[in-house]
């Protein structure tokens, strides 16, 4: 498999009221739960979402730029529920694109059943119900088992993660357990990729151990800079420190058992705890922190950028195709 230069479509099949905010004019939740509650004609509003949030021009957008690979955000109700909308015939389309154009695409269920981490991302806010029922748990592997069935004979799939960032209040053991269930049944099926997110524990011992004796898997690290304290209170150095110092050198650790992908970083930052003293500036860093990224991320097993489009005038730095025509990230990374 080749070394991943990615980017995720986030905001696809997932929703989050901040990367398209006028989908949710009217309402108050940020979350698609709120969103099928509430929204007066939500099927309706989600065909309409998938056919134009991202369509066939996206993708040949990516491959001009040499960016062939994608990590697609999907939801544990991807075959539709009572509540939910159902969205495989939309998520066949990605495929349809991807192969047209020489993509690859890494599967991740994003939601799982009770929430795993009570973002709008898991689908309901608040809520962390995932772990503390074991159905929640036998679900999630059948969903996992249902898109590896589906799509691993598919030339574009290169892979499936498991779940997308279980909370850190989660019991490391019930992860684990639900990792390596994950891991048997998926390979019972496919010999492709599967990746595992570390839970925001990247530095456990426990992964060591974990990960010995896995065929083709990786270890999903999410890295950014505007939800950590430490970071975002240190000024402007401490952010590029933070990279050099510290995150190069976990990468380079946990390189030595297992290989190691940033599925999720940007350039968003807390500006107003900044101090630019002119826009000259200000871009000056954004790229330095760009290239920075880049160059240390590289050096793991690959990279997602989070993401390649947000759907609103603001949010320029979590916005991969705006932030390249802006000339803030190269245009080939």
């Amino acid at each position: 498999m080749e070394h991943i230069r990615g980017v995720n479509l986030g905001g696809w099949f997932v929703l989050e009221s901040w990367m398209r905010p006028a989908l949710f004019e009217g309402l108050t939740g940020p979350d698609e739960t709120h969103f099928m509650q509430n929204h007066p004609n939500p099927h309706q509003a989600l065909e309409q979402h998938y056919q134009t949030f991202i369509t066939e021009a996206d993708f040949q957008y990516l491959k001009a730029r040499n960016i062939t690979q994608v990590r697609l955000p999907v939801p544990w109700w991807f075959l539709g529920t009572d509540l939910y909308h159902r969205s495989k015939e939309h998520i066949d389309r990605a495929f349809e694109y991807a192969n047209r154009y020489g993509i690859q695409i890494l599967l991740d269920l994003h939601t799982a059943p009770g929430c795993q981490n009570g973002f709008d991302n898991g689908g309901i806010t608040g809520v962390i119900d995932w772990p503390k029922d074991k159905k929640n748990i036998d679900q999630t592997i059948k969903v996992l088992k249902s898109l590896a069935s589906l799509y691993h004979e598919n030339n574009a799939f290169v892979g499936i993660e498991v779940l997308n960032e279980p909370h850190s209040s989660i019991d490391i053991d019930i992860i684990l357990d639900f990792y390596e269930r994950s891991y048997q049944e998926i390979r019972k099926i496919t010999q492709k990729l599967i990746v595992f997110h570390d839970a925001f524990r990247p530095k456990l011992d426990v992964w060591k151990t974990f990960f010995k004796n896995k065929d083709n898997v990786a270890f999903d690290l999410h890295l950014y800079h505007c939800f950590d304290e430490r970071i975002i209170n240190g000024g402007e150095l401490n952010h590029l420190k933070v990279v050099i110092e510290e995150r190069h050198q976990m990468i380079q650790k946990l390189s030595k058992f297992v290989r190691v992908i940033v599925g999720e970083w940007s350039l968003g930052l807390r500006e107003s705890k900044m101090d630019f003293k002119d826009p000259f500036s200000h871009d000056l860093f954004v790229r330095l922190l760009a290239d920075l990224q880049l160059y240390v991320y590289n050096q793991a097993f690959g990279f997602y950028f989070w993401n390649y489009k947000i759907d609103r005038e603001s949010h320029l730095n979590w916005d991969m195709r705006r932030m390249i025509e802006a000339d803030l990230l190269p245009e080939n990374y």
